[in-house]
């Protein structure tokens, strides 16, 4: 299989009550991914097998674990989809052309939640991804003729400056709880890390990177290991100090190089303070969003992330410093957030009109 981005925007809508959630598989190359193991099997045996669990098989050769869990998603919605039609488990054999067909007809039409219709986005990774299932148990004829629906992704829709401004006066910063609160999202919001990124947060990668140096960095890992630099700005560094002074693992002497950034706090005191999960992370961040009146479908983590990124480049940093910041390979996902906008189509002419005013001022004339 040629080498493809399947990006699934964040909240955008699951299949079959299958919540997808962020954006998972960037320019990977399913073959690699999803390949079948070295175990050759007989067509006719392959034929018999159940699909559930040759579809779990392959998910978990998958190259890391957020990949795993949403390629085991997919295939499990599909097949809780098929089951439901066959009256019966369904079997390897079972997956032909008019199946993957009929599979997306089912999309286009009550795939998504609610019986609603799946977003195009959605289509076309579901419907990609079940024709790579398909490949990869010997039945790549039935794949001939079946294509997933063409979708040409617009700019994210992201949170204004107004509800930004608005999630902020939510954590009440007198308390514990507000303190670690308000320092999260600041640093979602501020520093446009992922949610696994901030759990993954310990007091040495918030430094600084030269003596002199105008801000401190966060050094973060992203996707495959891979670590980048963070710039912090002050707003942020401050929430982040209050945060750190009476975070309880300090003890009133600071923290350890190995103790995460953000952690759970213990409804009791015996309760060892851990680092957050996911969900305890978007638990707070949703809470906190529809607290400040944001838009339901924009509650979640990686919202912020996109309010930094269409923020930044809003603001005149360059694509190629924005898309490294995002810790992301492909340029063009970071492009999306600079997708041309209607109803700033005139900034155009304003920006030459100035152009050309100090053209004259400086001739004189």
């Amino acid at each position: 299989m040629t080498e493809r981005q399947l990006e699934l925007a964040a909240g955008d809508e699951g299949v079959d009550g299958v919540e997808v959630l962020d954006a998972v598989v960037v320019g990977e190359r399913v073959d690699d991914v999803v390949a079948m193991s070295n175990v050759v099997l007989e067509p006719s045996a392959l034929a018999q097998r159940n699909l559930f669990g040759e579809a779990e098989r392959i998910a978990a050769r998958a190259a890391t674990a957020g990949t795993r869990r949403q390629y085991a998603s997919i295939f499990r919605a599909f097949g809780d989809w098929l089951q439901r039609e066959l009256g019966r488990p369904p079997v390897v054999g079972d997956l032909d052309a008019d199946v993957i067909a009929a599979y997306a007809r089912h999309l286009a039409t009550g795939g998504g939640r609610g019986g609603r219709p799946a977003a195009l986005a959605t289509q076309r990774v579901y419907v990609s991804m079940v024709r790579a299932l398909a490949r990869d148990l010997g039945r790549e004829q039935e794949t001939i003729g079946v294509r997933a629906p063409r979708h040409e992704p617009g700019p994210p829709e992201t949170l204004t400056d107004s509800d930004y401004a608005n999630l902020l006066r939510v954590p009440d910063r007198r308390a514990l709880a507000g303190k670690r609160d308000y320092a999260l999202l600041r640093v979602l919001g501020d520093c446009g890390l992922r949610s696994a990124e901030l759990r993954g947060l310990r007091a040495q990668d918030l430094r600084r990177p030269r003596v002199n140096a105008r801000h401190f960095r966060l050094f973060v890992r992203g996707k495959g290991g891979r670590e980048r630099e963070v710039p912090v700005p002050e707003m942020v560094q401050q929430a982040i100090e209050s945060w750190i002074k009476v975070h309880p693992l300090a003890r009133g002497v600071g923290l350890r190089d190995e103790h995460p950034l953000f952690i759970r706090l213990g409804r009791y005191a015996h309760e060892e303070p851990v680092a957050l999960s996911s969900e305890a992370v978007y638990r707070l961040v949703r809470r906190s969003c529809l607290a400040a009146g944001v838009p339901d479908r924009l509650a979640h983590p990686h919202a912020l992330r996109s309010y930094w990124a269409t923020h930044c480049l809003e603001a005149g940093v360059s694509v190629h410093e924005v898309s490294a910041r995002l810790g992301r390979v492909d340029l063009r996902t970071t492009a999306r957030y600079a997708a041309t906008r209607p109803e700033r189509i005139d900034e155009i002419a304003d920006v030459l009109d100035r152009r050309h005013q100090a053209t004259r001022r400086a001739g004189g004339g």
